[in-house]
């Protein structure tokens, strides 16, 4: 858990080097994964490099529709991990970062990747109830009746599910784009409930966490994020209903 908890790798890449012996504590082999050590005191190196020494990493990207979150994907899909060996010229390529939960291939917007993993994990933990916005284009339109169906609770196999903060943002000839705002973070819970009210959902955009907006990222852009918003995001700030 050491390895990973310095934001160097995954607990199962951090098993393989461990097994390879690879890494070192205090100038010792280890090969055994389960084995406990103190960050604070014992010095950790893999392949001979200083693990303290590795910087931690925040990440905001737009991610674009077509693209999965896994680092590789069975069907030779393109992953979050191509766009960002494509990113800022291709310095980011060779990090290990882990996506701040999701988003599903046909979603796009913001989504946040990290080597911190107990900043990570603080931002994605369902107790965190930090506030996800999201504008979705739903077709046929959405009526007034729906609107408030989707307030007031739509009913989903774990329980039911609802927005925060739901309104209408504009109409267009090709459907309804409605402003949906989530404290939950159920699987595709957009998806479904549309599809319970009997909407199909043509395009989702996240565009905001927390206090972190999208902003001007075009789709495939990667940037740091600033000292600033990485504490935004700590505090978690509320969101009231609408």
């Amino acid at each position: 858990r050491g390895i990973s908890k310095l934001g160097l790798a995954s607990r199962t890449e951090a098993a393989g080097w461990i097994d390879a012996g690879r890494v070192r504590v205090n100038g010792v082999a280890v090969r055994d994964p389960s084995r406990r050590i103190d960050l604070d005191r014992d010095r950790v190196s893999v392949d001979e490099a200083d693990a303290a020494a590795i910087s931690p990493l925040y990440l905001a990207m737009h991610k674009p529709k077509g693209i999965v979150t896994t680092r590789a994907d069975e069907h030779g899909r393109s992953t979050v991990y191509d766009v960002l060996a494509a990113s800022n010229g291709g310095a980011w390529g060779g990090a290990w970062v882990f996506p701040v939960g999701r988003l599903d291939r046909d979603s796009s917007g913001l989504l946040l990747l990290t080597n911190d993993t107990q900043w990570g994990a603080g931002i994605a933990s369902p107790e965190s109830k930090i506030p996800k916005m999201y504008h979705v284009r739903v077709r046929p339109s959405l009526t007034p009746q729906d609107l408030e169906r989707l307030i007031a609770g739509v009913p989903l196999d774990e329980g039911p599910a609802a927005p925060i903060r739901a309104e209408v943002v504009r109409e267009s000839p090709r459907g309804t784009w409605v402003e949906l705002t989530l404290t939950e973070g159920k699987n595709r819970q957009i998806r479904r409930i549309c599809a319970r009210l009997g909407y199909r959902v043509e395009a989702l955009v996240r565009i905001r966490i927390g206090s972190l907006a999208l902003g001007d990222l075009r789709p495939g852009d990667v940037r740091e994020l600033t000292p600033d918003e990485r504490r935004g995001l700590a505090a978690r700030p509320a969101v009231t209903s609408r």
